[in-house]
């Protein structure tokens, strides 16, 4: 009795020091920007004691003195702490950049990044909206190898162009004759929103979008078929977290100002640089190739000159040059623009249903004129788990657009006004024409603030995904979702009287007013498996039904000469001069089927086969059906028992695949048959209108399409601090669509048909690292560069070359977007005038090769000089972080671009126009200064004159974040705050003299300044 007694005694003691040695432990767990983190696992490291965060971040636990509490949740690092007996212990998990995205949509599903067999690149809803960008396309800039986001127009809302892995089209629509035109690229990728096909991704308010998914080789893409030859990039917006309900605000106001401000002459430079061309015109005079008599730098220095013809008294221009009274014109016409956004959201569900929601609003102001961009944004995601088989759900999406781009002269006309000239009369009365010397260019204050150049687009855009999910068992499920996309857009301009355009010419007055409505759908079935073979055999299968729908409708009028500018474009029947009036309609489908099996061996040896079978109603009867297979295989080498010792590996992948695509989008619906042309004739007395055969029919018209292998390697090394991952291809496009040159005698110029072949190859090289980690302070970097290289491989018969528009080519082994001139070699100089002569020139001028030697420059010395597409692109990304404070500094970079700068066409100080305008601020050559680098002033040009080297380092931008401390939190009762400033486009690093060289390639009409934007941001939630 007493030993059971005293048993008794210690089972009492011990169970007593256990209980009073336990203890209940709670605390909040967020993310490094203060945000709670819902759903992390809690757990004492050992045991099966464990707890999962609220929707809040919130956790309650019991441990022991001396356990180990580990804390872990997909996309952030794993923290192991060890419990000292506190009761409250909050965590801030660091994100893993390795695993931040290690759930990849890959089409049709999703899949851990770590079982991925092709070349996917991801970036989620914290990079996109690190720097408040004001569409998705500026938040990807720079930020993924292989990527080529380049910019259009600088004015606010310019839609950006992509490319993935270069152009794959022979035949761009980008081509013009000298320079480039992004509204029509062929080229760009397949954008995916939700499971919806769409175009203008402009629309959409980076706040809303959770993740961004790029396929880039073929096997990734195969599954899209025909739709993805030009990779793919799937945004998915956000869902809804069951929980309580979460509200979040987030806020930004700024301003916008004028960077990188083109040098024109001010006025006293001007001034010089007219006497030079008065000087280079009369030097130029003396040369007697006869005689002969070359004139010296002395007969350039005595030559007499008469300023009379530029500088005039009849508008005081000449008193103005006496008195050094000079105009400004550049900054008298740039203002100060104010942009921002708002974005009011709220997520959460409990019982099976999850929403979530907001509404957002942009505002962004350009920085000359009426130039402004305004959207608004509503979101919306429910899902509802009905039983335990069936899910159904529901994400719409609405945009409401308006960009007004104002004047498309206005930005020239200030740059073309020669300093010397008054914008007002003495009595302060506004001058309508400046210049004496040109009556083409009227005051810009009309274009600037009278509203009489308006060019206003309004859009609405709705796009839906409705689903329905039946899971039978564990390992089957079933699928239907329908995605519609409406869109409806008008577009409206007026060139008023007082513009540059109508030069107070009532006749010249006119309206466009353009409407068009679009309506397309894609219906998919879907079908999914995921079962076990055998023990280490893991079987997925995807199998896939679909239906897309396309349908487009227009009217555009335009009319002429207006008696007033009050009716803007609302009332085109008040123009006398109707010239314009259409209607268009066109129709599209596709059907599809595809097939996905992934095939995994103790979960290292991964295996991919996908194939779809594509039907397109734009390709000729008979071929309108393709099949694009593909083949990937991984290798989890890390995973193998002879590395498993290697203290330094943390992660080794080899990938390899090979995949085909096709591309229908070259070709409009109706391209493969004969059309009809309106036309007139003569029928004895009478003029008649009647049809004409407007071209030929092509009844083998079928599928371009692209064939690549992918070799991949993703290494990571140093417990993940050094992660590398590197992509080498070889694309080749084979059967792609061109227009074959016919023989006149046909009575056609062109036909259509599939008669080329292009091939990109090239190499991707993604490399972030944890430079420095301590408990306060770190600094990661994120590094990628890619270098594609394009080449036509194959052209019409025995063809090797098809020159076309001013100094285009397509040229066997050389780019498709090569520069086809004459290459240059220097300038003439004084020593050579005898030589110059014999082609031509004057010394002063550029000297170009002659490629035959036969004394004669001519066609046949035309050779590919240079291409537009870049030779390299890169981006790199430093981030700081030390306690609550945030810094980042972000830059991107093009090099290797080449191309006809239409800046220098209009802008060049050898631009041949005299010295009616202002010119940029160029060292160009005159006898007194024979080293420059550019053709003397005045008689230089010859039309070849203006191809530049565009190349860039951009720093696009540096940021600075604060996250309020717990304690400030729950004085003020949030889950988080955050402050923010942003500075975009600060620096720009170039040797291009224009305002922007990612635009240098494109129109100055309607061109604008690249903008600097500073940015104060807010991001609340509750």
């Amino acid at each position: 009795m007493e030993k059971l007694k005293l048993l008794l005694v210690v089972l009492i003691i011990g169970f007593t020091s256990i209980s009073w040695a336990q203890s209940k432990v709670s605390g909040t767990i967020t993310d490094n920007q203060g945000v709670p983190i819902p759903g992390v696992n809690v757990l004492v490291k050992g045991t099966s004691t464990g707890a999962a965060t609220d929707f809040d971040g919130n956790y309650q636990i019991t441990a022991s003195k001396g356990d180990v509490i580990v804390f872990s949740y997909l996309g952030y690092q794993t923290q192991e702490i060890v419990y000292d007996g506190q009761s409250t212990l909050n965590i801030k998990l660091e994100e893993d950049t390795s695993r931040l995205d290690e759930v990849v949509v890959i089409g049709y599903g999703a899949v851990k990044r770590t079982d991925l067999t092709g070349a996917v690149a991801s970036i989620g809803t914290q990079e996109i909206t690190q720097q408040k960008k004001t569409d998705l396309g500026q938040a990807l800039q720079g930020r993924i190898a292989g990527v080529d986001v380049r910019t259009t127009n600088n004015k606010p809302g310019a839609p950006l162009s992509f490319d993935i892995r270069g152009n794959t089209v022979i035949q761009n629509n980008d081509e013009t004759r000298d320079g480039l035109d992004y509204s029509g690229d062929l080229s760009k990728p397949l954008f995916v929103v939700d499971g919806v096909f769409f175009d203008d991704i402009n629309i959409l308010n980076p706040s809303d979008i959770q993740q961004v998914d790029i396929l880039k080789d073929a096997s990734a893409t195969a599954i899209y078929g025909s739709r993805g030859a030009n990779g793919v990039v799937i945004i998915t917006t956000k869902n809804g977290i069951e929980g309580k309900t979460r509200f979040t605000y987030e806020a930004t106001v700024g301003i916008n100002s004028v960077a990188n401000k083109p040098d024109m002459f001010n006025g006293d430079e001007y001034v010089a640089f007219v006497e030079d061309v008065l000087r280079s015109s009369v030097w130029q005079g003396m040369f007697d190739f006869d005689a002969p008599y070359y004139p010296t730098v002395d007969d350039y220095n005595n030559a007499a000159i008469d300023f009379s013809g530029e500088f005039r008294s009849s508008n005081e221009e000449a008193d103005n040059v006496a008195n050094r009274r000079y105009t400004d014109w550049q900054n008298d016409y740039i203002k100060t623009g104010i942009q921002t956004s708002h974005t009011i959201a709220m997520s959460g569900g409990n019982n099976g249903l999850t929403y979530n929601g907001s509404i957002g609003y942009l505002s962004n102001e350009g920085i000359m004129g009426i130039e402004k961009f305004e959207r608004y944004n509503l979101s919306t995601a429910v899902t509802k788990k009905v039983s335990d088989k069936f899910t159904a759900g529901l994400k719409a999406y609405l945009s409401l657009s308006e960009r007004e781009t104002g004047s498309n002269e206005l930005f020239r006309s200030t740059l073309r006004l020669a300093p010397t000239v008054n914008p007002r009369d003495p009595d302060g009365n506004l001058i309508l024409f400046p210049d004496d010397q040109d009556g083409r260019f009227t005051n810009p204050y009309y274009e600037a603030y009278e509203d009489a150049w308006l060019n206003n687009t309004r859009a609405l855009d709705v796009i839906a995904n409705v689903f329905l999910n039946y899971k039978p068992t564990e390992w089957l499920s079933f699928k239907t979702q329908f995605a519609p996309n409406l869109r409806t857009t008008r577009h409206g301009q007026q060139f008023g009287l007082l513009t540059k355009s109508a030069r107070n010419d009532e006749t010249r007055t006119r309206a466009y007013y353009d409407s068009f409505f679009n309506t397309s759908y894609t219906w998919d079935n879907i079908i999914d498996m995921n079962f076990d073979v055998a023990e280490g055999h893991n079987l997925k299968t995807t199998l896939i039904s679909s239906v897309y729908y396309r349908q487009d409708e227009g009217s555009q009028i335009e009319t002429r000469n207006f008696d007033t500018d009050i009716y803007k474009y609302y009332n085109t029947a008040a123009g006398l001069d109707v010239r314009t009036y259409s209607t268009g309609y066109e129709k599209e489908t596709l059907a599809s089927f595809a097939g996905r099996l992934n095939y995994s061996i103790d979960d290292k040896y991964l295996f991919t086969f996908t194939g779809r079978y594509d039907g397109s109603s734009k390709l000729a009867v008979g071929h309108e059906w393709a099949f694009f297979p593909s083949a990937a295989f991984a290798w989890k080498a890390s995973d193998e028992a002879f590395l498993q010792d290697v203290d330094w590996l943390s992660n080794l992948k080899l990938r390899v695949s090979y995949g085909e695509s096709g591309n229908d989008n070259v070709v409009g619906p109706y391209q493969s048959l004969a059309f009809l042309n309106g036309s007139d004739y003569v029928y004895g007395e009478n003029h008649l209108n009647g049809v004409v055969v407007g071209g030929l029919a092509n009844y083998d018209l079928t599928w371009e399409r692209s064939k690549e292998v992918n070799v991949g390697i993703d290494l990571a090394v140093l417990q993940n601090r050094v992660r590398l991952g590197l992509e080498v291809y070889n694309k080749k496009t084979v059967d792609a669509i061109l227009g074959k040159t016919l023989s006149a005698i046909s009575g056609y110029g062109t036909a259509i048909g599939n008669y080329g072949s292009v091939r990109n190859k090239g190499v991707e090289l993604t490399l972030n690292t944890t430079n420095i980690q301590t408990e306060d302070f770190k600094w990661t970097t994120s590094l990628n560069y890619a270098r594609n290289k394009n080449e036509i491989v194959e052209l019409d018969g025995d063809l090797d070359e098809i020159p076309y528009g001013n100094h285009g080519v397509r040229k066997i082994g050389a780019p498709v977007d090569a520069i086809y001139s004459y290459e240059f070699d220097g300038i003439w100089q004084i020593d050579e005038a005898a030589e110059a002569h014999t082609y031509g020139a004057f010394p002063g001028q550029w000297k170009y090769v002659d490629q035959n030697n036969d004394g004669v420059l001519n066609q046949d010395d035309n050779v590919v000089i240079g291409s537009i597409s870049p030779d390299w692109i890169g981006g790199m990304t430093n981030t700081f972080a030390y306690k609550n404070i945030d810094f980042t500094v972000q830059m991107h970079a093009r090099f290797g671009t080449y191309g006809h700068s239409e800046f220098y066409n209009n802008f060049a100080p050898w631009q041949n126009d005299r010295a009616k305008f202002n010119k940029v601020d160029l060292d160009y050559w005159s006898p007194n200064n024979q080293n420059a680098k550019y053709p003397a002033a005045q008689y230089a040009s010859t039309g070849n004159d203006y191809y530049v080297d565009v190349d860039f380092v951009k720093i696009s931008n540096i940021g600075l974040g604060y996250n309020f401390n717990q304690n400030a939190l729950d004085k003020l009762k949030m889950s988080s705050l955050r402050l923010t400033l942003d500075i975009q486009n600060p620096f720009t690093f170039t040797d291009y003299a224009g305002p922007d060289p990612e635009t240098a390639l494109g129109n100055t009409y309607n061109a604008g300044y690249m903008m600097k934007t500073v940015l104060f941001g807010l991001k609340l939630a509750y």
